[in-house]
């Protein structure tokens, strides 16, 4: 419900704050004294389109706040957004004279979309074409079920809810008998390819290695070579030689003086290590098969293992992996014709299953549209409108889905004689405002919105029928707060709270001004709603029709 509203630089309302209450609002006054703005402000606050021209003259802005205490629905919205809300929410929207504007929610900036998904949760505005749910054919079957709910649409949940899971099931197993074959091809080709290929962990880092050993075969060769011509040299002139040679001759000496023993030990370990070398070298040479055949091998394999690792994961690692699940999918494939089956009979177990329980949901909603549909015609008659009629139009979608089978409208004559069309092409404004009176009347408790909005509710009626919507509205409000905009006296003296709207003059302009009145105010104005009888008269006239209404003691 709305506890607040705050009204700036709106048409004719300068600043204007309003506590409002639970139950039944009423705001009435002159024609002209500019209750429509306060309506047209509340649209404005919960997302309708934003008029510049509706600001103030000479002011650049117009704003309204309003402070609701919120629904769990609306609560619910709100955490989708992000936004933190606890038992009340405070929505602001502006618009500048430059076009500029914004909508808050606790502070939140939100978008306009947000905004009207918010709001659509707090304030049900109920006026001319204003109530877009109800002209929405979409909402129609919902309704139908808020009044009645069939609880065998509990078990059509479930059991799509099933049919999903055994859909997902067989999804696995690749479609149909042909795709599953196709599918088979595919794995069987892979397998073969990589089966084959025999591959090993690791067979390319070995294979790189002797391919580089392969492409540098000539060089290595003739390193070694020049290496082992180095040491060796010639009979006449050799390292060999040369060492022997100063072995010899430092041998020789080495009695005389005992400080080159030193260095001949050191030239006699050369000579054994340079002999080693020597060996090791000749060893390589003799020990190194370079094979053309082995080496186009190489490459060819190389070349491979490369296409492989392409194709299947971009290492052999990846590829073996791949190999294994290609394996278990084949596997699997191969001996799913059972599970298959099951799972094939599962669904057209299920899928029999939602069809008779949307025949018995169809079958639960025609009994209860016709009860709704009388329901409905007996509040019409009591507003006024004893000739029209509403009938629920049932047409059968192609397939069914957790709402079941059924495609319905509401369809609408207000006059006999004239054909049912469909409501939204033939209801007019005043006639709207009865009807959605009506409709929120049949539904009663099972209304969720806590805040009804009801604009020219009573256009073009009176006497006992305005009584009539009177007492409807009151009932309404003893599980909503209602806001009404009234010319009728008999509205007015059911209200909780009371505003009488007028106009005065500041600074030579004109203000739209909003009184909430004292129980004595109440009784002048609902005499003045009532044609402006004066006096003790009026007063006396007042307090017996509140007395009729219950809303004064006597």
């Amino acid at each position: 419900m709305i506890t607040k509203l705050r009204i700036q630089n709106f048409a004719l309302i300068e600043d204007l704050t309003l506590n409002l209450t639970n139950n039944l609002v009423v705001f009435s006054g002159e024609t002209g004294s500019g209750k429509s703005i306060i309506i047209n402000a509340i649209n404005f606050l919960i997302g309708e389109r934003a008029d510049k021209t509706f600001i103030r003259n000479e002011s650049d802005f117009m704003q309204v706040d309003g402070i609701f205490k919120i629904s769990e629905k609306a609560k619910k919205i709100c955490e989708n957004f992000g936004i933190k809300a606890d038992d009340e929410l405070l929505i602001t929207r502006k618009i500048s004279l430059d076009g500029k504007s914004e909508a808050r929610a606790n502070g939140e900036i939100i978008t306009i979309s947000m905004l009207k998904q918010i709001t659509e949760a707090l304030v049900d505005v109920c006026g001319q074409h204003q109530n877009q749910s109800l002209l929405n054919p979409l909402n129609h079957l919902t309704f139908l079920d808020e009044y009645n709910y069939p609880q065998s649409l509990n078990d059509l949940k479930k059991v799509i809810q099933n049919l999903k899971i055994v859909h997902q099931n067989l999804k696995k197993f690749g479609g149909d008998d042909a795709s599953r074959e196709r599918e088979k091809d595919i794995l069987n080709f892979e397998l073969s390819e990589l089966e084959n290929a025999e591959i090993v962990e690791g067979e390319d880092e070995i294979l790189q290695e002797k391919q580089k050993l392969f492409q540098h075969t000539q060089k290595l060769l003739e390193a070694i070579s020049l290496a082992s011509a180095c040491l060796s040299g010639d009979d006449n002139f050799s390292v060999d030689n040369c060492l022997y040679g100063a072995i010899k001759n430092l041998n020789s000496v080495i009695n005389i003086d005992k400080n080159i023993e030193n260095e001949y030990n050191r030239l006699n370990s050369v000579q054994i290590e340079l002999s080693d070398i020597k060996q090791s070298l000749e060893d390589v040479l003799n020990g190194y098969d370079f094979s053309e055949e082995e080496f186009l091998r190489v490459e060819n394999r190389l070349s491979l293992l490369k296409n492989i690792k392409r194709k299947y994961g971009g290492s052999l690692s990846e590829a073996l992996n791949y190999q294994k699940s290609l394996k278990e999918k084949l596997y699997f494939l191969e001996n799913s014709e059972q599970e298959i089956k099951k799972l094939t009979e599962e669904k057209n177990d299920l899928t029999k299953k939602a069809y008779d329980l949307c025949e018995k949901i169809t079958k639960h909603r025609k009994t209860i549209a016709k009860i709704f549909e009388q329901k409905i015609k007996e509040e019409l008659s009591t507003l006024g409108m004893e000739e029209a009629k509403l009938v629920v139009d049932f047409k059968q979608k192609e397939i069914f889905d957790e709402n079941g089978i059924d495609e319905i409208n509401f369809m609408f004559s207000a006059n006999i004689g004239e054909p049912l069309k469909p409501l939204t092409k033939v209801i007019s404004g005043g006639e709207m405002s009865r009807f959605m009176l009506a409709f929120k009347t049949v539904l009663g408790n099972k209304n969720s919105t806590p805040t009804l909005l009801f604009d020219e509710i009573d256009s073009g009626i009176g006497g006992e029928t305005g009584y009539m919507v009177g007492l409807k509205l009151k009932s309404l409000a003893k599980n909503a707060q209602v806001i009404v905009v009234t010319h009728l006296a008999s509205i007015g003296a059911m209200a909780d709270k009371h505003f009488k709207v007028f106009k005065t003059l500041k600074t030579s302009r004109t203000i739209t001004n909003v009184l909430e009145l004292t129980e004595q105010e109440k009784l002048t104005e609902i005499a003045r709603l009532a044609g402006g009888f004066e006096g003790d008269f009026a007063k006396d006239y007042a307090k017996k029709l509140k007395l009729k209404v219950g809303q004064l003691s006597a």
